[in-house]
This record gives structure tokens, C-alpha cells and sequence, in this order.
């Protein structure tokens, strides 16, 4: 392979493998995910979706294999119930973005329909306004690498659109992003490429449009018809 084609990949695994108390969570996982893309990570419940997630942007150890991905700095993690301080929403997004400009910190308030909650406390704030709330927190860095675990899991349909929204026009603007789902729909509205997880292992790797009109396995294809 090219320099010119491993350069293309933002972020690779080499049999990465995640052992906790004798159990193995992912089992020799190989991967590579091409910069500026969206890709969704699906399995069912306990497969190891968000413990592949955090491994990948360092929350947790690797027991074997090794990770090939940008700095700290250059990556972001929204979880399904975001952390918020306790204080107002503006001063939870200084917080976590102390280098944000002032004239800029409305326009992200503002891109997340939050202007008129600046100063409401932050877990005062709705579900759907605490992700957006989290979502813009991870936006304003500009980061290279975008994690999303289930970022509008029990959301209302009118906080799902919006989000899903923001996520698109990050993408847009060149974020790469890997994001967990348990929406069928939702993954085939912004998946361009799709990562299959069951049982730790890695046994899907497809552009989103055959994995859901062609799953090569049959746990996979099961999996699509209870989705």
C-alpha cells in the first residue's frame, strides 16, 4: 500500500484486544477508518459497541494490539447522558471551551437553537437540550475525530432531527466521526460506511448501502430484520 493511501486513514486498529476479570471484551479487532467520513458502529446490546468506542479514544486500557489515531487534542467524545458541571449552560461551555472566542460562544448557542438557555442552569436544561448543549461543548474544538454513543438514544423526534442535523453539517465541514446507533433508520439516514461488532469481534466492514441491502453474515442480517 502507498504512503499516499495509509495517509487517507485517520484512525486504524492492529488486532486490538480489551480483557477484563478473564473476559474478552474485543477480540483482535481490525480496522481503518478513512478521514472525513461518518461511520456507524452497530451490534446488539453487550457486543461491545462503546467498549470499542472508549478504547479508541483512550478511556480505556488495550490488553494486546495497538491503536494508530490523532492526538488527544484532536478528538472528542459525546456519551448517551452527556456530563455536564453544575453551573449555567454558558459557563459549562466556557468550561470546556476556555479557548473559544466570546464573540463566537452565542453563535454556537445559537447554532444549537440554545440562545435563549445561555443562562439557564445545565441540568436544568431538557435531554435534548443537555446533548446539544454537549454536542456544540465537542464542536467548538474542531476536532479532527468525533465519537458519538448513542447520542440521541430517548430523545424526542424534534431533538433526534436537530442533532442529527448538527452532526451532518459537522460532517460536512470535514469532521470524521464514528457514531453507535440503535436506530435502523437513523443509521441508514448518515452511515456512509457501517462497522458490524458481535461478541467483541469485528465481523462486518462495509459501505452503509451493502451492508443494509446485502449483510455477508447471517447474525448480521438477523440482526437488521429485529432492528
Amino acid at each position: 500500500m502507498t504512503e499516499k493511501n495509509e495517509n487517507s486513514y485517520i484512525l486504524q486498529t492492529f488486532d486490538l484486544t480489551v480483557i477484563r476479570n478473564g473476559k474478552t471484551l474485543l477480540d483482535a479487532v481490525n480496522l481503518r477508518i478513512k478521514s472525513g467520513t461518518l461511520t456507524m458502529l452497530l451490534g446488539h446490546n453487550g457486543s461491545g459497541k462503546s467498549v470499542l468506542l472508549r478504547t479508541l479514544h483512550g478511556l480505556l486500557a488495550t490488553s494486546a494490539g495497538h491503536i494508530k489515531a490523532p492526538s488527544a487534542e484532536r478528538q472528542k467524545i459525546v456519551f448517551q447522558k452527556p456530563i455536564l458541571l453544575r453551573r449555567s449552560a454558558h459557563k459549562h461551555f466556557r468550561f470546556v471551551c476556555p479557548d473559544c472566542p466570546d464573540g463566537n460562544i452565542e453563535a454556537w448557542f445559537a447554532h444549537a437553537s440554545l440562545q435563549s438557555q445561555m443562562d439557564t442552569h445545565a441540568h436544568q436544561l431538557s435531554g435534548g437540550e443537555q446533548q446539544k448543549l454537549a454536542l456544540i461543548g465537542a464542536l467548538a474544538s474542531h476536532p479532527s475525530l468525533l465519537f458519538l454513543d448513542e447520542p440521541t438514544s430517548h430523545l424526542d423526534y424534534e431533538s433526534t432531527t436537530a442533532i442529527e442535523k448538527m452532526i451532518l453539517n459537522a460532517h460536512a465541514v470535514g469532521t470524521t466521526i464514528i457514531m453507535t446507533s440503535h436506530n435502523r433508520a437513523q443509521a441508514e439516514r448518515l452511515a456512509e460506511h457501517v462497522l458490524f461488532i458481535h461478541s467483541g469481534k469485528l465481523i462486518e466492514n462495509q459501505l452503509a448501502a451493502d451492508f443494509f441491502q446485502k449483510p455477508k453474515d447471517p447474525i448480521v442480517d438477523n440482526f437488521l430484520n429485529h432492528l
